[in-house]
């Protein structure tokens, strides 16, 4: 297994400014969205190498059970004959803010909820405060190690305990607060990468940054290297600031690079809806961890962060989530687009861009 979600499935209602239409059983959720960026880099046979859960109640739709069995992931599917599947509510207002509620009770999935070969997965994605981040890591640590000590004759599992997973954290956005700092720089001793939003970021540290200004990046540089400092006892840990139509800044010790979105100002009219844009690109960051040819563990993440943008320019050009089509040839086009074809073009675009930068500083 190469990438487990922890996050939550969830079916969406979203209501919208009038004459717009609501869309009603809608799939959702961060679990969705961070799968669906994996996904989309492990095509059949390797689809299988992408693992979730879902807690399916007595409503669940058919038609989203067919369109997730297209996908031909390792989804675990947990029955709850008791209860309808996790629902919410959304609706946009005039200000483009997304209002979000549950409709029911929620059904949060952690380490026990992990068949055998989600277990041994090289990567996880959490979406959670940071207390809980630590107990499921610690949860999942555990189980690992138990798997290993009952079936030792199996090298696979005993190769995975001793290879450490890859863990990619995810604050909740109501707890991006200063008086919640102290939990999540004790989170960051756990995990390999953390990913907040802009927004999340400022809001965890109490401040404001206009990147629209040249002081606002140097602000967003400077507050990354104090998050990520030798203090908190994790030398390798990531900080990747997901910056929307920006792109996102990834920092790691003395080392700071900022990537434009995929869509950028000329394709703006591609961007339907952002929702879930930041766990499909959490989702693709994970598989490029592991499929980058970089040569530290530094240049594998910036790498990685390319597969991140691919993966959010697909979750973002529609409600819900992108259209699966197979050719003759087995070759899968996503929204009528290849992911390698993309993935190419983006990276062309990268490289153009370098080049035009240090044409500019040899001038």
């Amino acid at each position: 297994m190469d990438f487990v979600t922890i996050g939550m499935f969830i079916i969406d209602e979203i209501h919208y400014q009038p004459p717009t239409k609501s869309d009603f059983n809608v799939m959702g959720g961060a679990g969705l969205y961070a799968a669906l960026g994996a996904r989309l880099f492990r095509p059949p046979p390797l689809s299988f190498k992408v693992g979730w859960v879902i807690h399916q109640g007595y409503d669940f739709p058919p038609q989203i059970k067919a369109t997730i069995d297209s996908w031909e992931t390792s989804c675990r599917f947990i029955q709850t004959p008791d209860r309808p599947t996790t629902r919410a509510w959304n609706k946009y207002e005039p200000s483009g803010y997304r209002s979000f509620k549950y409709l029911n009770e929620k059904t949060r999935i952690d380490e026990n909820c992990l068949t055998k070969e989600q277990l041994m997965s090289k990567s996880y994605h959490l979406i959670c405060s940071a207390d809980r981040c630590i107990s499921v890591i610690q949860g999942i640590a555990r189980k690992r190690r138990d798997l290993a000590s009952a079936d030792q004759s199996d090298e696979r599992t005993t190769t995975a305990v001793i290879e450490n997973p890859v863990f990619l954290w995810e604050p909740l956005p109501d707890l991006c607060k200063p008086s919640e700092l102290e939990g999540f720089l004790k989170a960051l001793k756990h995990v390999d990468v953390v990913s907040p939003n802009l927004e999340e970021f400022c809001n965890l540290l109490g401040i404001r940054i206009d990147l629209d200004k040249p002081s606002g990046w140097d602000l967003l540089r400077h507050k990354c290297a104090e998050l990520i400092g030798p203090s908190i006892g994790n030398s390798e840990v990531a900080l990747v600031v997901r910056l929307g139509e920006k792109g996102c800044f990834v920092a790691q010790p003395n080392r700071y690079v900022r990537l434009p979105a995929y869509h950028q100002q000329a394709a703006a009219s591609r961007v339907v809806d952002p929702t879930g844009g930041g766990n499909s690109f959490l989702g693709g960051l994970a598989v490029g961890v592991l499929q980058s040819t970089g040569s530290s563990r530094a240049e594998r993440l910036e790498e990685a962060a390319v597969y991140g943008a691919v993966a959010a320019s697909f979750a973002i050009e529609q409600v819900g989530v992108p259209t699966l089509q197979r050719l003759e040839s087995q070759k899968e086009l996503w929204n009528g687009d290849e992911v390698e074809r993309r993935l190419e073009k983006y990276r062309e675009r990268l490289i153009r861009q370098a080049n035009q930068e240090e044409g500019r500083s040899n001038s």
